[in-house]
């Protein structure tokens, strides 16, 4: 992995993967032994068998439609450090969106640590049929 362009392809094959709600398509582009924390601030997910039982679960409650995307990126040695939205709609009908920010460390050309950075506490509200705040509209437009 040498450049921010090749890092950033494997993040957006992790994402067009799961909008697909392929969860092979994600874990080939994981390292066994990743380390996951889905929200920074909760336990992470360590190893590939804990993060496919964690996708699978998550994807039952994922609608047809998943907007997930990247905005910009940048890079750090060894991390490729992403600002995006997550943008879909539940499996119930309600929709999600919120701004994240993900850090991606990568080993042999895979991710061998995932954080993303995201309030809890929105995302909880949407979920439950809350109104995205006023003032995220435009960050997630």
């Amino acid at each position: 992995m040498s450049s921010e362009n090749d890092k950033r392809a494997v993040v957006e094959a992790v994402i067009e993967a799961w909008k697909q709600k392929d969860v092979d398509g994600v874990l080939e582009q994981l390292c066994e032994d990743v380390e996951y924390h889905f929200l920074v601030g909760e336990r992470p997910l360590i190893g590939k068998d804990w993060v496919r039982r964690f996708l699978e679960n998550f994807r039952e409650h994922i609608g047809a439609e998943n907007n997930w995307r990247i905005l910009r990126s940048a890079e750090s040695g060894s991390a490729l450090l992403v600002e995006g939205i997550d943008d879909y709609l539940s499996s119930d009908g309600q929709r999600v969106r919120y701004p994240y920010m993900g850090v991606f460390e990568f080993r042999d050309g895979r991710i061998a640590h995932w954080r993303d950075y995201a309030d809890s506490g929105i995302i909880a509200g949407q979920r439950a049929g809350d109104a995205l705040p006023e003032w995220l509209e435009t960050l997630v437009a």
